[in-house]
């Protein structure tokens, strides 16, 4: 825990099993909401006000999630809990977070583990604490960890993952990456295009003649039925390659707002690049 001024940098969050026997994957943690509004309080006291705020948050290469924190000298809790932090009397920092997904499949549970993984969330608030549960002393979806039953409940039968199918169906070995996948994947995407692609040229094509027999009176169409036609089409077709365009890469990179709508008009296409991230499809 090194200060720097004022500055103090904690881990707040890894993905080993916690006190309560769940984890929490940092890379599926949403930080956005958070750094913009970056409270940092003692012991979850949200109906406080906030001791200090957090600064520089890192998602680091070993899965931690570290920030500076930086106490609010003025305010006399606040200088009291930096002392002690100073001191050694305080070292533990509790997260707050909204569970967005969940999953029990083998490829995400560790041993000893007894409830199910949060693989995607989002960081509400953080806490210096005396006992954390992370080992984290979590609040989640804003209640009490005595509740946990009703949010992550004890996983009761534990199912393997079987992506035999998945290699027969690329002819890939069972050793084969996600990337020789996703590349499998890719090369779909470009036959689908190199077929649909003339497709559309030879439309238009014949929808430009429509419209012209029509302006010049030599057809008793009034308005060719082709060309609506045509375009919804071209719509259905950009949106399916907008669709197809997105990787689980970019995706992570969107912003909230924009990563939820991806995710609900395209659900079918976002539980794919999941599946294909993970090894396992999303639990809502």
């Amino acid at each position: 825990m090194p200060t720097n001024g004022h500055n103090m940098r904690f881990i707040i969050s890894d993905e080993s099993v916690n006190r309560y026997g769940y984890r929490i994957l940092s890379r599926g943690m949403s930080t956005t909401s958070f750094e913009k509004n970056p409270v940092v309080f003692y012991n979850h006291g949200t109906y406080n006000l906030p001791i200090g705020k957090g600064k520089d948050l890192r998602h680091e290469p070993d899965g931690t999630i570290t920030l500076d924190i930086d106490f609010d000298t003025e305010d006399e809790q606040a200088l009291a809990v930096q002392k002690k932090a100073e001191r050694g009397f305080l070292n533990a920092c509790s997260v707050g977070i909204d569970v967005l997904e969940t999953s029990t499949d083998a490829t995400v549970v560790l041993a000893g583990q007894t409830r199910p993984t949060v693989t995607r969330s989002e960081l509400l608030e953080l806490s210096i604490c005396g006992i954390p549960g992370n080992r984290n002393a979590l609040r989640l979806n804003g209640v009490a960890t005595e509740d946990i039953e009703h949010i992550l409940p004890k996983i009761k039968n534990q199912k393997k993952l079987n992506m035999k199918p998945a290699f027969d169906s690329f002819d890939l070995p069972e050793t084969a990456a996600d990337e020789d996948i996703l590349e499998q994947l890719a090369a779909l995407e470009d036959l689908d295009a190199e077929t649909t692609d003339p497709i559309l040229v030879r439309l238009d094509a014949i929808d430009r003649k429509i419209a012209a027999l029509s302006a010049s009176g030599k057809s008793s169409s009034k308005e060719p039925r082709l060309r609506d036609l045509m375009k919804d089409l071209q719509e259905q077709t950009i949106a399916q390659k907008t669709k197809q365009d997105m990787t689980w890469e970019k995706l992570t990179k969107l912003p909230e707002q924009e990563f939820e709508a991806y995710r609900k008009e395209h659900k079918e296409w976002y539980e794919q690049l999941f599946y294909g991230h993970y090894g396992f499809e999303p639990r809502y």
